[in-house]
């Protein structure tokens, strides 16, 4: 609702799933028989789209998109990787991405290729879509790939698979390489931005990490400024807000975001040199750092750990870990800038067009008055919906059981699991009984469980899990009548 409110004052009006109150168009001309006007055709300077960049690093703002610059980046996109005849376009990324309505619904369209309209949400249908395919090209994300299935027969789509084109954000090499093998193709990733649209590619099979512009696009370096200049890019150039070092004319290493330097208590702070300083450490695999601005600012960390991670957090504790590591940073870092705050999860919360709001970090942190677990995913499936959570320390259900050795109590587990299931499934019933209750682990604090739900209408019975890769932690069945 508040995208809609933001779009109310530039639109004549909604069509599609919105609000009745929204529907109407404003300032319409009265329909008659005699306002009729014959179509014109479209010229190339006509806009064609206004997309808005996603708001994960402030208020969203609007940039127009001529016919010309769709077309224009098409045929750039197309002089490089060319779609076959015999392929299809399948696709994990929704068209209201910008990287998805140019890659899955635009250069199919004007190629006169053919592709799938709806979106892969889970592995599992991108292993389906491809086995009925003789040829295809998948338009995915770092979040999808770094969570294939290796436990399917890939080997029986592998050869059907034309190329794979990842964007959203880069690839570690691990998750490129761990792609590749799976698909039997080389990852290839696009480097871009909302103004900018696609500009360079990469692939890491030769492990240098280098983009390389798309064919019809230049670079012009100036102290520390770079335009990208093209035929898809307007008005004449757009400046990249990356710091880049170039290797040759067209080839280039991707150093970091220029405008992620903030000031805490007075000290300037490299988000990003920060970020890359963790993960050279043997614990980390992957970390977000930002800054919550709230009574004193305090420097916060989301982060996936390495193996050899895992097994310090387990065997020592969380806290031993924090230490080791903010005793990696003291040589780089003032003693105020060192992190606060550590939230370490399996994987990063990226949403459906692969993108890491800065909300949805923040939230991780959250303590007043916490009553819900902050959720990580959701998997639907008809009757079935799976839900990951982290379970934050500061859940009010946690004081007092137990002070020493706090644990999530089993009626929360159930009170939960009832409220999720009102939430996704239409359960009119009222809550009767509890059958077959399991309680086998402990939840404990700064943990990350997933919770299983699954309705049978007929019997009116809702069927809860919640486990991890520890194992099941509770299970049971809630009756409804």
């Amino acid at each position: 609702m508040n995208t809609i409110a933001r779009l109310v004052p530039d639109t004549a009006g909604f069509i599609g799933e919105f609000p009745e109150t929204v529907k109407a168009f404003r300032n319409a001309p009265p329909t008659n028989s005699n306002s009729y006007q014959p179509l014109q055709p479209l010229t190339r300077e006509q806009a064609a789209i206004q997309v808005y960049t996603s708001g994960s690093t402030g208020t969203p703002k609007p940039i127009l998109k001529t016919i010309a610059m769709i077309e224009d980046e098409i045929v750039s996109i197309d002089q490089l990787w060319s779609i076959p005849e015999n392929a299809t376009v399948i696709s994990t990324v929704p068209h209201q991405h910008l990287f998805g309505s140019t890659f899955r619904l635009f250069w199919p369209l004007l190629t006169e290729r053919v592709f799938q309209t709806k979106a892969c949400t889970f592995t599992e249908d991108i292993f389906h879509q491809a086995q009925q395919l003789e040829n295809y090209t998948l338009i995915t994300t770092p979040s999808h790939l770094k969570r294939l299935n290796n436990q399917l027969e890939w080997s029986k789509v592998s050869d059907r698979c034309h190329q794979v084109i990842s964007s959203a954000a880069p690839l570690t090499r691990k998750d490129s390489h761990f792609a590749a093998k799976l698909f039997g193709s080389p990852i290839h990733e696009i480097y871009g931005s909302s103004e900018t649209g696609a500009i360079a590619w990469r692939t890491q099979a030769n492990n240098n990490g280098l983009w390389t512009l798309l064919p019809l696009l230049s670079l012009q370096q100036n102290q520390d400024q770079t335009r990208i200049i093209g035929p898809h890019i307007a008005p004449q150039y757009q400046l990249l807000s990356d710091h880049i070092e170039t290797s040759s004319k067209n080839v280039f290493h991707l150093l970091g975001r220029k405008d992620r330097i903030i000031k805490v208590e007075g000290k300037r702070l490299s988000l990003t040199k920060m970020e890359n300083e963790i993960e050279k450490t043997p614990w980390v695999q992957t970390a977000k750092v930002q800054v919550l601005n709230r009574l004193r600012d305090e420097v916060i960390v989301v982060a996936t750990l390495t193996q050899a991670g895992y097994q310090l957090k387990n065997k020592e504790s969380q806290k031993e870990l924090t230490k080791r590591l903010k005793q990696a940073l003291s040589s780089s870092f003032e003693t105020v800038l060192l992190p606060r705050r550590w939230r370490f999860l399996s994987s990063l919360p990226y949403n459906a067009q692969g993108k890491l709001s800065i909300d949805r970090l923040t939230s991780l942190f959250d303590n007043q008055d916490i009553k819900w677990p902050i959720k990580l995913f959701q998997t639907n499936h008809e009757n079935q919906v799976q839900l990951t959570f982290y379970i934050p320390k500061e859940l009010i259900y946690f004081e007092g059981h137990f002070n020493q050795h706090p644990i999530l109590p089993g009626i929360t587990q159930t009170h939960w699991a009832q409220h999720y299931a009102h939430e996704y499934f239409a359960i009119n019933g009222r809550f009767t009984r509890l059958e077959v209750v399991k309680f086998q682990q402990v939840i404990l604090p700064d943990s990350e469980v997933t919770l299983s739900l699954s309705y049978d209408s007929s019997s009116q019975k809702l069927t809860f899990r919640y486990f991890s890769d520890k194992g099941v932690y509770s299970s049971g069945r809630i009756c409804f009548a």
